[in-house]
């Protein structure tokens, strides 16, 4: 993935990104920090093929066609559809669903921590973390060569949004897809990532590239460790810089 010279503009006064110059390798994941406003989301919109940059130009592996999924900060699932059928629904639109496509929708229902009990339950049945889970099955269920995730776990309290990070490491690990990941919580963003990206608002831009010094796999251990606080001050110290510049 390689941005040259990107530039996104709401109108000819209103430049809301800026990126000379990007490159993310494949089955690489990232995370992006910064404050409201800053572009993140926009920079996403612009992987996901949901809005196209002013000027410049975003290649994906040489041109070559890219599946790729995207994850809201609100699950949006559908509330008449159950849970499978909330799934099945990018299958659904492209083609009959085959005996093949119904193994992966159980797949990707197992593969995010629910139980065949769940398949049929409706969105009002589930708790918040169950939501995500769907949602995230439903764009795993693609198979996508990038995962695209906005701000996942925001609404979730510590305890399950921790879980959920490291269900989603997990994931990554075996399906290495491409993950760009929008989030507020510096500790979720070290947790998960190879990179961070720390971006500045008015005009959004990336400011820092920073990789982040822990192996994998990674478990709730590293969050106690006494490196991973300090890097996570280190990433603060980077967001307090922007804050005041």
């Amino acid at each position: 993935m390689e941005f040259h010279q990107i530039e996104k503009r709401f109108s000819p006064e209103a430049l809301v990104l800026t990126v000379e110059k990007l490159q993310i390798a494949a089955g690489e994941f990232v995370s992006l920090v910064g404050p409201s406003g800053c572009g993140k989301s926009t920079l996403l919109r612009l992987v996901a093929n949901l809005d196209s940059p002013t000027h410049g130009e975003l290649r994906l592996d040489d041109g070559v066609d890219i599946e790729r999924a995207f994850v809201f900060q609100d699950a949006n699932l559908i509330p008449w559809r159950t849970t499978w059928q909330n799934v099945q629904l990018p299958l659904e639109l492209r083609r009959h669903l085959t005996q093949e496509d119904r193994e992966a929708i159980s797949d990707a229902l197992r593969l995010v921590g629910l139980r065949e009990e769940d398949f049929q339950k409706y969105p009002r049945m589930l708790s918040g973390g169950m939501r995500m889970r769907v949602s995230l099955a439903r764009a795993l269920v693609t198979d996508p060569h990038i995962l695209l995730l906005d701000e996942p776990f925001a609404a979730l309290d510590d305890l399950l949004r921790n879980q959920l990070n490291e269900q989603l490491l997990d994931i990554w690990q075996r399906q290495k897809w491409t993950g760009l990941f929008v989030t507020h919580n510096v500790p979720e963003a070290v947790f998960l990532s190879q990179r961070i990206l720390v971006m500045h608002a008015r005009p959004g831009r990336i400011v820092a590239d920073l990789k982040v010094p822990f192996d994998f796999p990674r478990t709730s251990d590293l969050r106690s460790d006494p490196e991973f606080a300090r890097f996570c001050g280190e990433v603060v110290g980077h967001l307090a810089g922007v804050a005041h510049a």
